[in-house]
């Protein structure tokens, strides 16, 4: 199958290509959001998502230059003038609605007020592939390209970004398996598969499926014909082939065999039809016996970062997680949750209060943000194994096999477990760390 990321590479100019050509007008403004961060920025998150806002940007510049000029004496009617058109332009581009269309986007992607003026560095992966997103969305390109936008959105960011995405003045080619966001996104499907693509134009999603399965119902009927009008051709010809009075029928009916062979009407209709898509599963093994009823607590738990004069997050949290037990923390942005799971697992040591995990406990975490944490030099098999063998309990005798077959159960068949995480898409890099939990 083609990767979708060297689809959108070809397109931005970012990936060779062998064969054809990729044509951008060039007057588009072509924006692109790649499974990378913005890690490294210094820049506060308010700065950051505004700053390829070009054109706003621009004409603030030529603003401040001006302003400065007369501030300096050159009062000059050019200057005047010029100025007078630099706000006229700040205005039609919307600078004086800047700061209200950060906040907006910033809040629809689950930032809060206070977010704004914090460092970059201070967020997470996750959060920073926020911040990527923002930056592009504010910077309104007349293109664009968004390979899984979704994947670190929780449900009020995934439907927010859905209407907002929906109501875009410019085009998008949007990538995501995200059925809910393509279904309000979207208005043509272009679905790659088989090594090539097929277009579904001015086709919902919903459309695109129906239609799908009238084309590969179509194709396969069509097939059918025509292998028993050969069936029916080969009958005479194997019959009558070397009969002297009917030789010229059966010659006359070889041609149409071969004419239909051109056509290629006895060819299979295309796999991305026909074929069964892979549906990934996860299984995830047993606990171990005679682990006993509590696996982790925490007792009066303070929970948030060591800093001066900063109160923790979570107070007096008090929590046993029993074997066979299936919870789900609730509670808006900000609350908590992630801080929560931090300490739960681990991670994030305690500020007050006690954890407590079961000595026999494998402890298996899956975050919104471990999949921009593994290493991206590393093969994505050698990570499952090494996770899958590691610790007091690890299971030192899993084959390569094994973990082939784990991960092809998620979708990683063929090559790809054998590629570096670096060159997995972001749904890949996922599945290869949903890939380590289910080997433990």
């Amino acid at each position: 199958m083609l990767p979708i990321s060297t689809l959108l590479g070809a397109i931005t100019g970012s990936q060779r290509i062998d064969d054809g050509k990729a044509l951008v007008a060039s007057k588009v403004r072509v924006g692109y959001l790649k499974q990378t961060a913005v890690s490294g920025s210094t820049k506060t998150v308010r700065e950051e998502a505004s700053s390829e806002m070009e054109e706003i940007n621009n004409a603030k510049l030529l603003m401040d230059k001006l302003e400065e000029q007369i501030s300096n004496g050159d009062a000059s009617d050019k200057v005047l003038n010029d100025l007078a058109k630099a706000q006229s332009r700040y205005e039609d581009v919307g600078g004086w609605t800047q700061d209200q269309d950060v906040d907006q986007v910033l809040k629809g992607l689950g930032f809060l007020p206070s977010d704004s003026d914090r460092s970059v560095a201070d967020f997470s992966g996750g959060w920073q592939m926020r911040i990527a997103l923002a930056r592009l969305l504010l910077s309104k390109p007349d293109l664009l390209l968004l390979d899984e936008p979704s994947n670190h959105l929780d449900s009020s960011a995934r439907d927010w970004l859905a209407t907002y995405l929906s109501n875009y003045q410019g085009s998008i080619l949007l990538v995501s398996h995200d059925i809910s966001l393509l279904t309000k996104s979207v208005n043509s499907i272009a679905e790659v598969t088989g090594n090539t693509l097929i277009q579904y134009v001015s086709c919902s999603y919903d459309k695109y499926l129906s239609e799908k399965e009238f084309w590969a119902k179509t194709a396969m009927a069509e097939y059918e014909r025509n292998m028993e009008e050969y069936k029916r051709l080969q009958e005479f010809v194997d019959l009558w082939g070397a009969s002297a009075t009917k030789a010229k029928a059966a010659q006359s009916r070889v041609k149409m065999i071969e004419k239909m062979r051109k056509e290629g009407k006895l060819d299979m209709p295309p796999s991305s039809l026909t074929e069964k898509r892979h549906k990934p599963s996860l299984k995830l093994p047993d606990p171990p016996k005679g682990i006993g009823e509590e696996l982790l607590v925490l007792q009066g738990a303070d929970i948030g970062y060591k800093e001066e004069g900063k109160a923790p997050i979570l107070e007096g949290i008090d929590i046993t997680i029993n074997r066979g037990m299936k919870l789900i923390l609730r509670g808006p942005n900000g609350a908590g949750k992630s801080t929560l799971l931090s300490a739960l697992r681990g991670k994030l040591p305690l500020l007050s209060g006690k954890r407590i995990e079961n000595d026999v406990l494998r402890l298996g975490s899956f975050t919104q943000d471990l999949a921009q944490e593994l290493d991206a030099s590393a093969i994505a098999i050698d990570l499952v194994l090494e996770y899958a063998r590691g610790g007091e309990n690890g299971d030192v005798l899993l084959s390569n096999q094994d973990a082939r077959g784990v991960m092809g159960r998620l979708g990683l068949s063929d090559e790809k477990p054998l590629r570096k995480i670096g060159d997995l898409s972001g749904g890949e890099k996922a599945r290869v760390a949903l890939s380590c939990l289910e080997s433990l």
